[in-house]
């Protein structure tokens, strides 16, 4: 049971080149490699959009639960036709293990995956894990592990066992960053599992958690089984949310010697890829919806800059005018107290002035209208000059602050938004193109 279908192998490759192909978007944009390619992530980030624009992963990320003798290592190893996961009757899994395809086999440890999974960056943070964290990288292809990134968490036991780091509390901030968690039982349930459980089921993650019961060989007798499948969900009964839709699927891995399995025995492992299967189809579908969503995002954010830079450069004008008639009321102000100070200084210069030549300049028509001014004002000049200046400064001061302009972007910040803009919007064309084609797969393999 290695193979999967023609069907099953058609969708999980639409899958694999929609995510990839989104994943390249948001990266190295339309033309990678071109230079001065930019992606959907650049362009938000150059518009303040970081922590609104997130790339999405080009894989899922599917979490399996249990105590250490579930066989969530023995299911990994099955599904992606490889033994790269330890299993046995020992405790193997005492750690974190991701298991993900790649170009050679490889084995990454705690500060080597933190950089490979970034989204694991804080998951460091808990004390005592990065040394159990690993990364098992295999060039399998087998059924749709080209889309899944498993994580193999600590075998959960019950009593003294004590773990290098605050297992439960890992696990719970694993549970916020995989797309599918499938809880594994077996006929030996242990409390420890159970606890976990119950606090998955008070947080958001209702909807991606899944349960099975594993080793279903190993209970031969339909009594004895239907005995296991009744206590495990009792136990869970006050545990989960939504337990009268509870479903308990019992599953096994298939026996290399087909001629031991017990026939009698049902065996839902292919609803355990399914789910698997189903989790990959709806990330496809969400990434698209968030591509779209994106691309809007940032057209609405440019359009608003744009309008700002329009919004700014009217106000600059408005203030232009403004300042300038300030700037006007200013100079009139100066004019005239430089009059009534002209006016002072040519009466006392032709009091004081003697000759024929001095004579004559203060006969002219602008001496005598500023000794009349003189003589006018005489007294009230102090008061004049005064207020004169204080208009002067009232004016300055004013103009000063109505002429402060608004910042508008230059012909190379405005020709940069336009490429971002077209960028964008050739992407959200990609968006459609992909939505197309990735929905026409899938009808034409319902019609098979």
């Amino acid at each position: 049971m290695n193979g999967t279908s023609g069907a099953g192998e058609v969708i999980a490759s639409a899958s694999e080149q929609v995510l990839k192909r989104i994943n390249e978007l948001y990266g190295a944009g339309l033309s990678a490699g071109a230079p001065g390619a930019i992606g959907l992530k650049g362009i938000a980030d150059a518009l303040g959009l970081a922590k609104q624009i997130r790339k999405p992963r080009k894989k899922i990320s599917v979490m399996i639960v249990g105590n250490h003798s579930a066989g969530k290592s023995s299911f990994i190893n099955w599904y992606i036709g490889e033994r790269v996961c330890k299993t046995g009757v020992a405790i193997e899994t005492r750690g974190f293990i991701l298991c993900t395809s790649g170009r050679k086999r490889e084995t990454l440890t705690g500060d080597a995956t933190i950089r490979y999974f970034d989204y694991l960056e804080d998951l460091g943070g808990f004390q005592g894990l990065l040394p159990n964290l690993f990364t098992e990288i295999t060039t399998s292809t087998e059924r749709s592990f080209a889309c899944v990134d498993f994580v193999d968490t600590p075998g959960l036991v019950d009593g003294d066992m004590k773990y290098p780091f605050p297992v439960k509390d890992s696990i719970m901030w694993m549970a916020d960053h995989v797309d599918l968690i499938l809880v594994f039982f077996d006929p030996a349930t242990c409390k420890r599992t159970m606890e976990v459980v119950e606090q998955l089921n008070n947080t958001h993650h209702l909807e991606k958690i899944h349960y099975f019961m594993s080793k279903a060989d190993e209970v031969t007798d339909e009594r004895d089984r239907q005995r296991v499948l009744i206590q495990i969900t009792q136990n869970l009964a006050t545990r989960i949310r939504n337990s009268h839709a509870f479903n308990l699927p019992t599953f096994y891995l298939p026996h290399e010697d087909d001629g031991g399995l017990p026939c009698g025995i049902p065996n839902a492992i292919e609803d355990v890829c399914g789910e698997i299967d189903k989790a990959i189809n709806q990330t496809v579908q969400k990434t698209l919806r968030q591509l779209k969503a994106d691309c809007a995002t940032i057209q609405a954010a440019i359009e608003q800059r744009r309008q700002q830079d329009a919004a700014n450069r009217e106000t600059n004008a408005a203030r232009t005018a403004r300042g300038a008639l300030l700037a006007a009321g200013s100079l009139l102000a100066l004019l005239l107290l430089a009059g009534a100070l002209g006016a002072r200084a040519a009466g006392a210069v032709c009091g004081a002035a003697s000759g024929a030549a001095a004579s004559s300049v203060c006969s002219s028509g602008l001496a005598q209208a500023l000794r009349s001014w003189d003589a006018r004002l005489d007294e009230l000049l102090p008061f004049i000059a005064g207020a004169l200046m204080c208009v002067v400064l009232a004016l300055g001061g004013a103009a000063k602050v109505v002429w402060r302009h608004e910042p508008v972007l230059d012909r190379r910040q405005q020709k940069r938004l336009e490429e971002y803009s077209a960028v964008v919007a050739r992407v959200a064309q990609q968006a459609e193109l992909l939505y197309e084609q990735y929905f026409l797969t899938l009808a034409n393999v319902e019609e098979r």
